[in-house]
């Protein structure tokens, strides 16, 4: 199992269908989750199980991942496993947050 960030088009336009990596199950129970709950986020971890995301909840979400980017770039055990594919989640989302498509979001 993986964690993934998926979009689908609420209007069937299949180009707007993304489907990008985040971290194995195994990477994210070890690395992400601990580190979530070290800084009190509450999104990050339900992205395990897997959570649709509104679009109003983005900015709450980038902030969320911000928060474990700068921990993760002062953490050097974590820096390497975590933070390249961060780094492309949140670029993702905020190519999301600012554009006019209608897609569904989900994490997990």
């Amino acid at each position: 199992m993986s964690v993934a960030l998926m979009t689908t088009s609420r209007q069937g336009d299949t180009r707007s269908n993304r489907l990008v990596p985040v971290a194995a199950q195994a990477t994210f129970k070890e690395f992400w989750v601990p580190a979530a709950e070290a800084l009190g986020l509450q999104w990050v971890p339900l992205f395990e199980t897997g959570i649709p995301v509104e679009r109003s909840d983005l900015p709450d979400v980038i902030l969320e991942l911000e928060a474990l980017r700068a921990w993760c770039v002062s953490s050097e055990s974590h820096r390497e496993v975590i933070l390249e594919r961060l780094e492309r989640l949140i670029d993702e989302l905020n190519k999301i947050d600012s554009s006019d498509d209608d897609v569904e979001i989900f994490i997990g």
